[in-house]
């Protein structure tokens, strides 16, 4: 009699494990998939303060003294 469960609950510890298995693949799945999210945020962050350095270029190369005079008041 026992043995009948005993093999019951091997193929229901098998079967449980595989769905382990299957959840973790699938949770690793999310975390990758939200963390390439925000490496795209954080690129357009990137790209934004390049933008914003190339501005402060093109203004020092146009006028330094102005740019002189700017930095001497910061």
């Amino acid at each position: 009699m026992w043995g009948v469960f005993a093999d019951c609950s091997h193929s229901l510890a098998s079967v449980n494990f595989l769905l382990f298995c299957v959840g973790a693949t699938q949770s690793a799945r999310v975390l990758l998939y939200q963390q390439s999210l925000k490496k795209d945020g954080l690129t357009d962050e990137i790209e934004k303060a390049a933008k914003e350095e190339g501005n402060t270029l093109e203004g020092i190369i146009k006028d330094p003294k102005g740019a002189l005079k700017k930095a001497e008041k910061v």
